[in-house]
């Protein structure tokens, strides 16, 4: 989007806002397929499970849970990035004189 000539600043706050909900939305359901698929893969490595190694499947189930927490880190980052843009919607309307509480911070 290009800003109008003369202009250094151009906001369409619901735009943001709605950007700010898709990330959370889209980490949020990421976050519910991670843990399905956890679940999923551990029961594969147990015994009767489809795919038991005794030594190896130990390992593997350490190996994906390594990998699951880390990518639920990293949605747990995409929503606190969310909230920056929350902080500038929520300063812009004050700007405006709307009293609008700030939004409480995502942690999970």
């Amino acid at each position: 989007m290009t800003s109008p000539t003369g202009t250094d600043v151009d906001v369409n706050i619901t735009e943001v806002q709605q950007v700010s909900d898709d990330m959370v939305n889209s980490a949020t359901n990421t976050q519910a397929a991670l843990q399905s698929l956890r679940t999923t893969v551990t029961t594969l490595l147990n015994p009767d499970g489809g795919l038991y190694l005794r030594k190896t499947s130990p390992q593997m189930t350490q190996s994906y849970d390594e990998l699951t927490t880390s990518l639920d880190k990293a949605m747990v980052s995409i929503k606190q990035f969310s909230d920056t843009f929350q902080v500038v919607v929520t300063n812009l309307r004050s700007l405006d004189g709307e009293d609008v509480p700030a939004p409480a911070p995502h942690n999970s």
